[in-house]
């Protein structure tokens, strides 16, 4: 299956999920999924103009998008440069430098027809070279991408990324403003894959005098362009008046650098007027509950906390006892009691915002039998087995809230004649080390998606020998039908493989899915067309973002 990695949101979002849980999670009733509350604005006329002010909370290591890993760099890379494709705030693929694309060999090739009016920040035209160029490197830049494994489908791209060849054979020129892309076989997230942020296009020439110097002074195609970087101040950017898909609105972007995530200072500075947005953290909400005028979005995100059940260990071998202990967790209630009501009971794998989950799926939830608290799961395993269990989860936060999660968890558990003990390793390397040893038997855990495609949930955590798979979870079927949905290029027949996928996985209940994070961004009444992604409002571009004046308002 290639090379892997874990994904990058998975480390770079361990701090705000601390932040996340250890924070109280005030939720207005009046939330909306994937909106904007803008009640009683009125008609607005787009104006164009004005600078948006917005908060990174620590300093980016680097501005080129091969080497960002983390969210800070990310929210900048995605106003400098342009991929070959971009996703919708729905997450669908739609055309960015490449106009127009064919998919020919039935999945197999990929030809890109690139916009003729695409130039670099220094004026030079996008060519087909600076594509290759730009997709080659990501095969061999340290560390590895999380697209590397699928960039690794290219024809001869593993020949490459070992340094056996200095070119990668199924990368062509076929002329200036066309690309062929050959992969060794059908692989249906490759698309989904090039849009990602690593995948900008960078100017081949201006990266070849120096990686280090373009790290810090970047040159993209982007609808802004770079201007200054004073570290752990402000990151500053301007309007790019060639774009190929027209001028921004905005005159300019400005970074606010809160190095350390000073929480506490954004919340001022947004109350003040000094900034444009502000990440919706716990009691956030509360204490802007009397502004006047503000703009809350909510929308599911492409992530998951779950616990993952050690499925090998003799307390948790057995599947229908792993069964019972998700059917005694009521999610509603638990939602409810410690989280206030902001997030989306889990009752399946995949996100309900995840793109190829069918409707259908969403309706009914596959695998809802599995966690719906019923009469017939609630008599006790004592009754059954005549002495009580003792099972242990392990936790990697220590918050008020993971602590309230886990005590409402106990005493369900202790309904069915559970002893859980739960044990807290605060330090991350530690409580990895820990579930990947012999001792874990159940662990509280949060997964955040490379990108919007269901592979990017079901083969790092279930297929066999992922190396984040620390359930042990093994099931040949699961395997077989995870590389044949990689290479089923028909929607609805891939949509049906993960179905399947799911069922497969959730009758054995290797992890009880739990709760479905957010992504919750509060605006000022000025920030007009703001509209993040289940991605997150990092992945948001800003090019058609604008700022009402007064005179704007009908």
């Amino acid at each position: 299956m290639g090379s892997y990695r874990f994904p990058r949101l998975m480390f770079i979002c361990i701090g705000f999920l601390v932040l996340f849980f250890i924070s109280s999670c005030e939720q207005s009733a009046e939330k909306k999924a994937g909106t904007i509350n803008t009640a009683g604005q009125g008609e607005k006329q787009v104006t164009k103009g004005g600078t948006y002010h917005a908060p990174l909370l620590n300093s980016p290591a680097t501005l080129d998008p091969a080497y960002v890993q983390d969210q800070y760099g990310t929210a900048v890379v995605q106003q400098l440069f342009d991929g070959l494709v971009r996703f919708d705030p729905y997450l669908l693929v739609l055309p960015a430098l490449a106009e127009t694309w064919q998919v020919e060999e039935q999945g197999k090739s990929y030809r890109f027809t690139l916009q003729k009016s695409a130039h670099f920040h220094n004026g030079e035209q996008v060519t087909a070279e600076d594509v290759i160029f730009s997709l080659s490197r990501l095969l061999r830049v340290t560390p590895s991408p999380a697209t590397l494994p699928h960039l690794l489908k290219i024809q001869g791209a593993q020949a490459y990324h070992d340094h056996q060849t200095e070119v990668v054979a199924g990368l062509q020129a076929i002329d200036e403003h066309t690309v062929l892309i050959q992969l060794e076989e059908p692989h249906a997230p490759f698309l989904t894959a090039l849009g990602m942020y690593q995948a900008k296009i960078v100017p081949k020439a201006v990266v070849l005098k120096s990686e280090e110097e373009f790290g810090r002074n970047p040159v993209g195609s982007g609808p802004f362009r770079f201007v200054s970087w004073e570290p752990d101040k402000r990151i500053r950017l301007e309007r790019y008046s060639d774009h190929f898909a027209g001028e921004a609105l905005l005159d300019g972007v400005e970074y606010k650098i809160y190095p350390g995530v000073e929480i506490d200072q954004i919340l001022t500075d947004f109350q003040n007027g000094e900034l444009d947005e502000m990440i919706v953290l716990g009691s956030i909400r509360k204490k802007l509950s009397s502004q006047k005028d503000l703009q809350w979005f909510h929308r599911p995100a492409l992530s998951l906390m779950f616990y993952g059940l050690k499925v090998d260990h003799p307390n948790l071998n057995n599947p229908e006892f792993r069964r019972k202990l998700s059917a005694a967790i009521d999610r509603e209630k638990l939602l409810n009691e410690v989280y206030g009501g902001q997030f989306e009971p889990a009752e399946r794998i995949l996100p309900p915002v995840m793109p190829g989950v069918s409707q259908e799926s969403k309706q009914s939830g596959t695998g809802a039998t599995h966690v719906t608290s019923s009469t017939t799961t609630s008599s006790t395993l004592k009754e059954k087995n005549g002495d009580t269990i003792s099972v242990e989860i392990v936790s990697g936060s220590q918050s008020a809230y993971a602590q309230a999660e886990l005590s409402f968890v106990r005493q369900a558990w202790a309904e069915l004649g559970i002893d859980l003990t739960i044990k807290y390793i605060t330090d991350w390397s530690q409580f990895e080390k820990y579930i990947n040893s012999d001792k874990v038997q159940i662990f509280r855990y949060a997964w955040f998606a490379d990108m919007p495609d269901p592979d990017s949930f079901l083969d790092p955590l279930f297929a066999s020998n992922s190396p984040a798979n620390f359930m042990g979870f093994k099931d040949e079927k699961v395997n077989r039908l995870l590389l044949s949905a990689r290479g089923e290029s028909d929607p609805a027949e891939r949509t049906a493989m993960y179905r399947e996928i799911e069922a497969l996985i959730m009758e054995s209940t290797p992890i009880i899915p739990l709760i479905y994070p957010s992504v919750d961004r509060v605006y000022t009444s000025r920030v007009q067309g703001a509209q993040p992604s289940a991605l997150g409002a990092d992945y948001m571009p800003l090019h058609r973002v604008w700022i009402k004046n007064d005179a704007s308002t009908q």
